[in-house]
């Protein structure tokens, strides 16, 4: 069995089976997925498109690039919840591409590395999933490299043009997620005279520190063209939350995903997944050379960023996903000093691996009545435990017959294992996670002119489905409140295994690890079991 399709083809194929697969199989996530969609929402309801809202205040967590880019596309095709959750995969899949002439530019010598890293990008599993979902992190991947693109070109041209590309992406940057992507540009930026090539020096650096200045300045007037008249719009509050607030408190004393300084250390071997597993990538460690530029570039783009992200309070996984072009660049140089033997099959490990969990699904199946699992899932291991079961086991038999194919053998086999696990789990666990029906549910008191709050944390989950112009107010005394509104309702987000059996309660679902009940407030000042879960 042969792979002859184009590159770009496959690309394209792979990306949107993937797509595909996300947004068949998946509902929104809230909260972050549910609290986007419903900024974008109110700014749209409002017709306000300077300054992001939530819940009917200022939201000042993110800039609007997002969401200006979601109101953008209801504008042609209406109000819907698919075409902004293909914004972040299409910025995924233009980064996939981009790596293509980047590599060129780093090794002129060594056309493979071009066909084989947009694969090894695209099948880095952490990319994958990230792909997928609507979050800003994909979009500040592509303008870092952008940024880092205009940066390499300037080096080889000496084009002013190439400072304003890179103002270009500094600014799109800044409006997708603050100044962060400084961190990700300045370290290579700084570091030029240390991973250009001795023939390229010769120039003045002075003009090349002026360039990154300038870029940096025509980025700075991006996005000051927005936030100075959304702070004016926003108020006070606003304008030293988007100015100050957000950025300090990530970076000195986070209000949110604080870990230690090892925590990206620990780990790193999974951003590395599946290609850790990658024979050519390790035997061809050994030729890299620090001498050649292009290997000097990656390691001053991901080194830095690595070590001033570890020392940063908050971490996440995404934090560092635009550094992953670096590693996929680096991988594809290494894979490409490996003489392969014609035939030679370098995707054996991970497809076993898929043949293995395929087998073990479906062997879960026939002791699923033991396990006391439900007759759904039982069906589910079956079903897709086969599908990822024959599916590895064609993969396994395909003829390899250069790197590229033997990259695109293992993004393939873990775009399909990577799907087939999330389709199979939320198959089961679709209703912890949608909230289309719970939304609409609170639209219906509301149009009936029933007052309906949130008791405590509210993260407007139920604004763009409910499609709520104002959101919910929030209430941290819900038995005065009921007092004051016996007709109204209130919602509480409790333990699951808490039961309560009440015609108090209107409507419950699932949420998450917990269980959010709708309960009339009448009912709530006279029932105990219901007040119980107040506590």
């Amino acid at each position: 069995m042969h792979l002859k399709l184009p590159n770009p083809i496959w690309l394209v194929v792979l990306w949107a089976a993937l797509v595909s697969v996300s947004l068949i199989n998946r509902p929104l996530f809230p909260i972050d997925e549910t609290r986007y969609l419903a900024v974008a929402w109110e700014m749209w309801s409002r017709n306000d498109f300077l300054v992001p809202y939530l819940n009917g205040q200022p939201y000042s967590h993110k800039p609007p690039f997002l969401f200006w880019l979601m109101q953008l596309s209801w504008a042609v095709f209406g109000v819907n919840e698919w075409t902004p959750r293909l914004i972040a995969p299409a910025f995924a899949l233009a980064s996939v591409f981009l790596t293509v002439p980047f590599a060129r530019l780093l090794w002129p010598q060594r056309p493979a590395i071009a066909d084989s890293v947009p694969f090894i990008l695209l099948g880095f599993w952490l990319w994958i999933v990230f792909s997928t979902l609507t979050m800003f992190d994909m979009l500040l991947a592509f303008f870092v490299l952008l940024g880092l693109y205009s940066l390499v070109k300037a080096s080889l041209t000496h084009s002013f043009q190439y400072w304003l590309l890179l103002g270009l992406a500094v600014g799109g940057g800044i409006l997708t997620k603050g100044p962060v992507i400084l961190i990700h540009l300045l370290p290579v930026s700084l570091l030029a005279p240390w991973w250009a090539q001795k023939t390229e020096v010769n120039f003045n650096w002075r003009y090349w520190y002026f360039g990154v200045l300038a870029g940096l300045l025509t980025g700075a007037l991006i996005a000051l063209s927005w936030a100075i008249p959304a702070g004016f719009a926003g108020g006070e509050a606003y304008q030293k939350a988007i100015f100050l607030g957000q950025t300090t408190g990530r970076l000195v004393n986070s209000f949110a995903h604080a870990a230690p300084w090892w925590w990206y250390l620990a780990f790193l071997p999974l951003f590395l997944l599946p290609w850790l597993l990658w024979r050519p990538f390790w035997a061809g460690l050994i030729s890299l050379k620090l001498d050649e530029k292009g290997v000097r570039f990656c390691i001053a783009w991901f080194l830095p960023v690595f070590i001033i992200f570890s020392f940063v309070s908050g971490k996440q996984f995404h934090y560092l996903l635009p550094e992953i072009p670096a590693l996929a660049l680096l991988i594809a140089r290494s894979a490409d000093s490996v003489l392969l033997i014609k035939g030679r099959q370098f995707h054996h490990l991970l497809t076993g691996m898929a043949i293995l969990a395929g087998l073990i699904a479906v062997g879960l199946s026939n002791i699923s009545d033991v396990l006391s699992w439900p007759e759904a899932a039982k069906s589910l291991l079956i079903s897709w435990g086969g599908f990822l079961l024959i599916s590895a086991l064609i993969l396994r038999f395909i003829v390899v017959h250069s790197i590229k194919h033997s990259a695109l053998l293992i993004c393939l086999t873990s775009i399909v294992l990577l799907a087939v696990s999330s389709s199979a789990y939320f198959s089961l666990e679709h209703r912890q996670y949608d909230l289309e029906q719970p939304s609409k549910a609170i639209a219906s008191l509301l149009a009936e002119g029933k007052p309906v709050v949130h008791y405590k944390k509210y993260h407007g989950e139920y604004n763009f489905y409910g499609r709520l112009t104002h959101g919910l107010p929030v209430v941290s005394d819900a038995l005065k409140w009921s007092m004051q509104h016996p007709d109204g309702y209130i919602i509480i987000a409790h333990k699951r295994k808490k039961h309560v059996d009440s015609k108090g309660i209107v409507y419950q679902h699932a949420f998450k690890n917990k269980t959010k009940s709708i309960i009339s407030a009448d009912f709530l000042l006279k029932d105990t079991e219901l007040q119980g879960l107040l506590k």
